[in-house]
């Protein structure tokens, strides 16, 4: 659905809005006193979405299992006392699919880092159903 587009922010809220509309069609609120810093769209799963936080957490929707609360969330884990850096700050700043293999997905951090996670079987193979669970949002 090229209609639709996700958008987040320090209110700690994703909003999905139709192209053809003024409001957002559906909030989620993934979190508790955090703000978001990024949201996107898998390209392999049209109803899949991760948005990430100044906590360093990672909250992956998938619109079929659930259209209010993530389906998955990946808390975040400080690095070992002997590997940590002298900021303490864990803040998530971007998000990228892996373009050739599938369910791989990295994080960046706010002091240049990444990490890759390995997302499971369901979330990076294209289901039949998705088209009309996103038509649903909008008709």
């Amino acid at each position: 659905m090229k209609r639709l587009f996700l958008s987040c922010s320090t209110d700690g809220q994703v909003h999905m809005y139709d192209t053809l509309g003024q409001r957002p069609v559906m909030v989620f609120e993934p979190g508790s006193n955090e703000y978001l810093t990024s949201v996107c769209w898998s390209p392999y799963r049209a109803t899949v979405f991760v948005t990430v936080s100044n906590n360093g957490n990672i909250y992956i929707y998938d619109l079929i299992l659930s259209k209010r609360v993530p389906s998955y969330v990946i808390d975040y884990k400080a690095p070992p006392a002997h590997l940590k850096q002298m900021v303490s700050n864990k803040t998530a700043y971007s998000i990228a699919f892996n373009p050739v293999v599938r369910d791989f997905l990295a994080i960046g951090y706010h002091d240049g880092t990444a990490k890759i996670f390995q997302l499971n079987y369901q979330l990076s193979q294209p289901k039949k159903d998705e088209v009309s669970t996103l038509r649903g949002f909008i008709d």
